[in-house]
């Protein structure tokens, strides 16, 4: 009984709160694109780094300020770094990313996570709440997703889905998602150790825990043909594709990528099953992947095309989402 309990408020806590509009969580431009470490020899071109900053009302209840610091913990689980270079040390100015509502009025910004209702911000935007809420409105040319509720307990509750959910998720899925694409590259290689070293990474395709624990009540709904994609998905990639890694099988190791893709198909585009993706990614984000490609010879220009036939092939050759 005492666990039943445990896991009924778990499960309040991490419920879905209202979005609005539709997928306007999962949409929203949390991350970025950019150079890094600029001034060094280790400079980056392309590390992903926060395209928003965290926001709290000066006169706001600490639990939500302390809130809106684990939706900042999450944003940064999802990045590579906060962005900054030797000059921003030489000057001691680092980019910002949680602030107060008042530190706010100084800043230059194109995002903004708006934690609470208790700032200058929601005032001005005239919003009031009577569930937890996950809204997004346009402001001047600025994406504003603001987490109210019409008490504590509610902000709290979206706050925590926020975080916990939909940033965890993204930080996983992303990581995992580009991780699969980088071991294409190292299977074609034949740097057989190096793609088990990423299967085996949190920071890599084992990042996708995160997303297996917090889909688990989802999936738990799921129909016996989608559960056997999952099954079958996640016996190649942690148990069939390190054995031929480690077999340093090149040819076997290539199938079982592709098969683990039609896995992901099938899920995201509806191969077969129920369609589980509902929503089109944010093109620019998403698109890193092909860069990935490119960077270990994947993709093949053949006339004016790029062709991509490393990694689609058959089923999977459909590009972009329904």
């Amino acid at each position: 009984m005492k666990r039943f309990l445990v896991l009924s408020v778990v499960s309040i806590s991490l419920a879905q709160p209202v979005i609005d509009p539709p997928f306007a969580d999962r949409l929203f431009p949390y991350v970025t694109y950019g150079e890094v470490w600029t001034g060094t020899p280790a400079v980056i071109k392309d590390a992903t780094i926060p395209n928003t900053l965290v926001v709290y009302g000066s006169k706001e209840d600490p639990d939500i300020v302390a809130l809106a610091s684990r939706i900042a913990y999450y944003l940064g689980q999802w990045t590579d770094d906060i962005g900054f270079t030797a000059e921003d040390v030489r000057q001691s100015k680092m980019p910002e990313l949680l602030v107060s509502d008042q530190r706010l009025k100084g800043l230059s910004y194109q995002n903004l996570i708006v934690v609470g209702v208790n700032n200058e911000i929601v005032k001005e935007v005239g919003l009031s709440f009577e569930k937890p809420t996950i809204k997004v409105v346009q402001k001047d040319g600025k994406n504003i997703l603001i987490v109210g509720g019409a008490n504590k307990e509610q902000i709290m509750q979206a706050g925590r889905y926020l975080a916990d959910v939909r940033l965890n998720f993204k930080a996983g899925a992303y990581r995992t998602f580009f991780s699969f694409v980088a071991l294409r590259g190292y299977i074609e290689k034949g740097e057989f150790d190096a793609g088990l070293r990423l299967i085996r990474s949190p920071m890599g395709l084992s990042a996708c825990g995160k997303n297996m624990a917090l889909a688990g009540p989802m999936v738990a709904q799921w129909g016996d043909d989608l559960k056997a994609v999952v099954r079958h998905r996640n016996n190649i990639l942690y148990n069939e594709l390190p054995k031929a890694l480690e077999a340093k099988d090149k040819e076997k190791a290539v199938n079982l990528w592709k098969e683990a893709m039609l896995t992901c198909y099938q899920c995201h585009q509806g191969i077969n099953v129920p369609q589980v993706r509902r929503f089109k990614p944010i093109e620019s984000i998403h698109a890193k992947h092909q860069q990935i490609a490119e960077s270990f010879g994947l993709v093949k220009v053949i006339g004016t095309e790029k062709s991509c036939i490393a990694c689609h092939a058959g089923p999977t050759t459909i590009k972009g989402y329904k």
